[in-house]
């Protein structure tokens, strides 16, 4: 793999720009279209475990969080985005977004509630965030792959983390593992500087070690990426004083990261150590379908396709004496973030997603290398016509796969929404509705109907159906596991067994408990009550 100097972006021709803006655009639209899909719930469980941090923080005026199973960095990013829109909001609704925040005082049990986010703006505000982060993990993907080979390479980088859809599916969700994976990538960037640019060599340092205190403040566990910033460190060609002084130089970037983007890390590590270990504990429960490598395979992470180029790409770095000390260093870290992992039972792809960007350059760097192969020997039309069909083969079913989950997830509606919008089309004005509690539906949407709406804990709703109050029941199909909900299960279903459903939504079974996520296909019954 031979390396060109790095070019200028004033001697880029017009066509490289085209590109690059075509490119750019796909990424935005693939992230931003789909960024109000199953509003105004939630259509992924971590948007409500970082969203109850920002609710607590505004409501207590602090930046402490109160729970720090996960770093607080994405919590702040979002409540700091619907701050600033803070202006916008009061002159559209009359009144402080705070008004409308889950507290205890207007809204009883709120906190145990994770279903229970409001206003809709928050969501808004931190996927908002996290689409933008995504789009400039595009731009700087690209960068690095530019630097390390070559304008091609830069382009081809930014094209398939644009389309690969383990990126795509979370870059308009308010997860962790996107804000993680993109200050691991700034890091990764400020590694490969400190390589190339002796002239700052300092100043690169100190940015690395900040973007790895950011990356664990985004999730603990993507510190790992500290471990490529050591190596470049520890591998550049300078006496051990002066590496030792950039090591010093990047702890001291790693902590102030830290103190910027999790500062409760400092000042309540007990509490944050104790939630840590809980989480911990709380996955080890839980099982997963499949293996993280099960999943990489799949055409709807990554493929194997993405996954090979990506092999040969490290390898062409590892020969390469100019790349070989930036390749090691992605290693290493791909090992340290992998390894705790391995073995565990509950393997959810995510927590692989700082290593996406690196498997997309390196696979760039191989597909660089088949055009230039095309380029020269015999049979020129024979090996174009091969590298377009690995490329665009590649390129091509990352994409579709990219498509159908955004079209899957913007096709959806939350069961919640379509059993208020059924009742808001099929019933009577001033009519009256028995609502279960544990259903999670938002007192924002129940004001939607012109109608008496009464809600009340599952337990409760047996004695009320005998009063003859009501004109129609919102029910659901519970999970009950433990008491008292499990005795009362058959007590109940006697109850309604002579009530007739008028309609059914979603496939999933609620839980009893309201701190458990609802998913966004939570099966809800519309009954009508007889008199």
């Amino acid at each position: 793999m031979s390396m060109s100097p790095h070019e200028s972006s004033s001697s880029r021709p017009v066509f490289y720009w085209m590109c690059w803006s075509a490119i750019l655009l796909l990424a935005v639209l693939l992230r931003i279209v789909p960024i109000r899909s199953g509003l105004p719930y939630s259509d992924y469980i971590d948007e409500g475990h970082v969203l109850h941090q920002t609710i607590d923080s505004f409501n207590h005026r602090s930046l402490d969080v109160y729970w720090y199973g996960l770093p607080a960095l994405p919590a702040y990013s979002a409540g700091a985005a619907l701050f600033l829109y803070g202006p916008l909001y009061r002159y559209f609704h009359g009144h402080h977004f705070q008004k409308d925040l889950p507290n205890e005082r207007n809204f009883p049990s709120s906190k145990m509630n994770y279903d229970f986010i409001a206003p809709v703006e928050l969501l808004l505000a931190g996927r908002t965030v996290t689409a933008c982060l995504s789009i400039a993990t595009v731009i700087l993907a690209g960068i690095i792959a530019a630097r390390l080979a070559s304008d091609h390479a830069g382009l081809l980088a930014m094209l398939l983390i644009a389309v690969c859809p383990a990126l795509v599916t979370r870059g308009s969700i308010v997860i962790v593992d996107t804000f993680a994976a993109f200050f691991a990538l700034v890091a990764i960037y400020f590694c490969e500087r400190i390589q190339s640019a002796s002239e700052s060599i300092w100043r690169n340092a100190g940015f690395a070690g900040l973007a790895t205190g950011l990356a664990f403040a985004s999730k603990y566990q993507t510190a790992a990426v500290g471990a490529a910033v050591m190596t470049s460190i520890l591998l550049l060609g300078v006496d051990w004083r002066s590496r030792l002084r950039l090591l010093f130089l990047a702890g001291g970037g790693f902590f102030l990261g830290i103190l910027v983007g999790a500062p409760m890390t400092f000042f309540r590590s007990a509490t944050v150590w104790r939630d840590v270990v809980a989480n911990i504990r709380s996955y080890e429960q839980i099982r997963s379908g499949q293996s993280y490598f099960a999943q990489a395979i799949s055409i709807f992470e990554l493929g194997w396709p993405l996954l090979l180029a990506s092999c040969a790409g490290v390898v062409l770095m590892l020969r390469q004496e100019k790349t070989r000390i930036v390749a090691i260093g992605w290693v290493l870290f791909g090992s340290m973030l992998i390894a705790p992992y391995l073995g565990k039972p509950f393997q959810p792809f995510r927590s692989l997603l700082p290593l996406v960007p690196l498997v997309c350059i390196a696979a760039a760097i191989t597909f660089v290398e088949f055009i230039r192969w095309a380029r020269r020997g015999a049979h020129l039309w024979l090996r174009y016509g091969v590298t377009t069909i690995l490329i665009g083969g590649c390129v091509g079913s990352l994409g579709f796969a990219s498509f159908q989950q955004v079209h899957r997830r913007m096709a959806h509606q939350d069961s919640r929404r379509q059993a208020v919008d059924w009742l808001c089309q099929n019933m009577a004005n001033q009519q009256r509705v028995l609502a279960i509690k544990e259903l999670s539906v938002l007192p924002s949407e129940w004001a939607r109907i012109d109608a008496k709406i009464t809600v009340v804990p599952w337990l409760e709703a047996a004695a009320l159906l005998h009063s003859g109050a009501f004109d129609y029941l919102v029910g659901g199909d519970f999970d009950v596991r433990s008491d008292p909900w499990q005795s009362y299960g058959p007590a109940w279903s006697h109850e309604i067994s002579s009530l007739k459903v008028l309609a059914e939504f979603g496939t999933v079974a609620t839980p009893t408990t309201l701190n458990f996520w609802r998913t966004n296909d939570e099966r809800l019954f519309i009954y009508k009550v007889e008199p």
